[in-house]
């Protein structure tokens, strides 16, 4: 299929189509059961779905394979949610997993890494250690009553207090974030903040919400550079 040629109305209907057909394959694969609890562990990214829920944030979940990416996913789109995404933090699939060895080479990788969804909120997953099967941890109903909870403000202050601008402005440098995605960490905070109850942005929000960026810093960050060809010297 060339896209290209595509309409910008038939590309939208395609688009919903995949989407549609994502989330029926998902809630296919826990039918009856309570996704929230079939993950095990990686209550972090149970918590990021809260919040983009919350927001209706785009998601990405990289984590290696059987680490709980479609269990999460299937969460995400029972609370609404519908720019899900998963992927694989190489094509293997392993290098993530510290006990286990990665077999693809840079080139690999960077094809790989250069196809990463774009997301508001990005979350690394990992597969259960055994502790982490003696709990069950967050349900689909623990997030449900959260977001229930999270009364939206009528007026709400998009100014942050003076420590949150130089920490806004000292991770964007760190982080390189361009002007889009400096918007997409503010909005991000205060969905966090709402869900704190809070009319105002606070630090230990926009500090979440720069962690939900963190991810594809480091990716961008690891990210293989072919270094410049050495200069000849004249004689």
């Amino acid at each position: 299929m060339n896209l290209l040629k595509l309409t910008d109305e038939k590309l939208a209907l395609l688009r919903q189509e995949v989407v549609n057909e994502c989330g029926r394959r998902t809630r296919a694969a826990v039918e009856g059961l309570d996704p929230g609890q079939l993950v095990r562990g990686n209550e972090l990214a149970k918590r990021a779905v809260v919040v983009a829920a919350a927001g209706k944030h785009s998601l990405l979940f990289m984590g290696a394979k059987n680490s709980g990416k479609t269990m999460l996913r299937a969460v995400a789109y029972a609370l609404g949610l519908e720019e899900v995404f998963e992927f694989l933090p190489c094509p293997c699939g392993e290098y993530s997993d510290p006990t286990r060895a990665c077999s693809c080479t840079i080139a690999q990788m960077t094809r790989h890494l250069s196809k990463l969804p774009g997301a508001d909120i990005s979350v690394e997953v990992f597969r259960p250690r055994e502790r982490d099967f003696h709990s069950l941890g967050s349900s689909l109903a623990d997030m449900q009553r959260q977001l229930a909870e999270a009364v939206p403000f009528e007026h709400v202050s998009m100014i942050l207090p003076e420590v949150c601008q130089h920490l806004l402005r000292i991770s964007a440098q760190e982080m390189s974030l361009d002007p889009v995605s400096r918007a997409a960490v503010l909005s991000v905070a205060r969905t966090i903040a709402t869900l704190d109850r809070k009319t105002e942005i606070g630090p230990a929000h926009l500090c979440e919400a720069i962690n939900y960026r963190a991810l594809r810093a480091r990716i961008a960050a690891a990210s293989p550079r072919r270094s410049k060809p050495a200069k000849r010297r004249v004689a």
